[in-house]
């Protein structure tokens, strides 16, 4: 029997709850595409749209590196696809619509390329060039539909940008970004990417940008399966938490804990061959849930005319008393999942110049680092928290670089051999039956406004300290019991 192109893996970090309490899951979702396919019975067709930023900040060599990388497009990509070109700067302007980059059409296409230059100047309207390229993706239909981001700033309207984001993703079109120089925000960008499960690469040197983007089209060529979405059915008594993407890059997608949704939708938008594609889920189940979720998996496979190809798993857990260990892949996978979430964190702190809370998520980011035996990652976190004690600046291109390293796989070499230290979260599973006496002990303890600690609570159970040594967290559960709240509390190995 032939192997299915995407198979679906699903499991809980834990087989059995306590009864009668409420209790904290990781739910791990794996899409494995396969090596190969059966004969195709035809190529499969991407639309490709290249959204180039046009702002006064492109003049000279940046322009002249990013007509040189779509020139680069144009002369390797199959004729089968289809390619567009928008500049935007203070709006946006279609260049190339819809093109095929035939042999004996290619010279006219590059000359279409080369007008960027008569456009440069003005502002950073990226939401006004996402729409354009969604728009113009959209008019010709194909397989797989692709946009792919160049800026070198911030845009003029974050929030702009992110809602045509979304809409491009709700279109099936899967986002890329690639930042250039030293001034875009790579954590804005992440924000653009994640939801249609796409990625960011960081280019600060110029004369490396077409490979950077030769190697990024490259992947069109290996699309196996497309349209892959992932759709996490809630159980009674469960709802979502935080959910994160873990391969092949990490990034965290957001908190769903306030949505009260009853179906989580995951976009995996496109699958390259041989590819694996994860996400983890936290969940809260109430007590005595069987049934926790039904994750299903749904994708076209347009080369061997398959639409709608679907998989189901569903995940239940039974009750004991005894307390059973977590998966060890899960619990490694979300250790290292936490870095990603706390960076964007930091990145957000250092725009508002928020120094104390800076300083609390690097000092997060060190513990998390020692945890993972990164030495090299540690010394940059020390660094960053030295410069930020000390009132200096933190350049925009150093942050670039924490954001981007945050999204690789990290290597669990030192896990492996036992070497990790294990570090422990605090839990608060249940406020008691003094909420004031509670909100008091954890402003002083956690350092943390009385609003958020409020939200804190009214989402339990909630982590309220992580990555602590066992013998701190067993401290902070002493020093909130002594206060006598009732709070019930408990300290979690990550």
């Amino acid at each position: 029997m032939t192997a299915p192109v995407l198979e679906l893996e699903a499991k809980l970090d834990v087989s059995a709850i306590p009864p009668g309490i409420v209790s904290e899951l990781r739910c791990y979702l794996k899409v494995r595409a396969t090596q190969e396919l059966l004969p195709a019975k035809r190529s499969l067709v991407t639309n490709l749209c290249l959204v180039f930023d046009g702002s006064g900040s492109m003049a000279g060599e940046k322009c002249e590196a990013a007509i040189a990388a779509a020139e680069r497009i144009v002369d390797t990509l199959d004729e089968r696809h289809r390619i567009s070109l928008v500049v935007f700067a203070s709006s946006s302007r279609v260049l190339v619509d819809n093109a095929q980059a035939t042999a004996a059409g290619r010279d006219v296409l590059k000359a279409k390329i080369a007008k960027l230059r008569d456009f440069v100047g003005g502002n950073t309207s990226l939401g006004s060039g996402i729409r354009s390229g969604a728009d113009i993706v959209q008019r010709f239909v194909a397989d797989a539909k692709v946009l792919v981001l160049l800026s070198d700033g911030a845009a003029d309207d974050p929030k702009d940008a992110l809602a045509h984001a979304v809409r491009a993703t709700e279109l099936g079109i899967q986002l890329f970004a690639v930042g250039i120089g030293n001034d875009y925000e790579a954590d804005q960008l992440m924000k653009l990417v994640t939801p249609s499960n796409g990625a960011v690469f960081g280019q600060s040197d110029l004369d490396k940008l077409a490979t950077t983007f030769g190697d990024l089209i490259a992947r069109i060529e290996t699309f196996i399966a497309t349209n892959a979405q992932l759709v996490v059915t809630l159980g009674d008594g469960v709802r979502a938490g935080p959910l994160y993407k873990t391969r092949p890059r990490q990034a965290f997608v957001g908190d769903l804990t306030a949505a009260a949704l009853r179906q989580v939708e995951i976009r995996v938008g496109n699958v390259e061959r041989a590819q694996t594609t994860a996400f983890l889920l936290s969940l809260v189940v109430q007590p005595n849930a069987v049934e926790v979720a039904r994750a299903t998996l749904t994708f076209d496979v347009p080369a061997l005319g398959l639409r709608d190809q679907t998989q189901q798993i569903a995940l239940s857990v039974g009750t004991s008393h005894y307390a059973r260990e977590a998966d060890a892949e899960i619990s490694g996978v979300y250790r290292r999942a936490q870095i990603a979430r706390v960076v964007d964190e930091l990145a957000d702190a250092q725009r508002r110049d928020a120094k104390e809370e800076s300083i609390e998520h690097v000092e997060l980011l060190i513990r998390l680092a020692e945890e993972q035996g990164d030495e090299r990652m540690r010394a940059s976190y020390q660094q960053l928290r030295d410069s930020i004690e000390h009132g200096r600046t933190i350049a925009q291109d150093k942050i670039n670089e924490v954001v981007i390293a945050s999204t690789e796989q990290i290597a669990a070499t030192a896990e492996k051999s036992g070497a990790v230290k294990q570090l422990y979260d605090v839990v608060l599973v249940a406020p008691g039956d003094s909420p004031i006496l509670l909100l008091r002990a954890l402003r002083e303890l956690t350092g943390k406004p009385l609003r958020e600690l409020n939200d804190l609570i009214a989402r339990t159970p909630v982590a309220l300290r992580e990555a602590l040594p066992l013998k701190d967290a067993k401290m902070l559960v002493e020093q909130i019991d002594a206060v006598g709240t009732g709070a019930g509390l408990k300290v979690r190995a990550r």
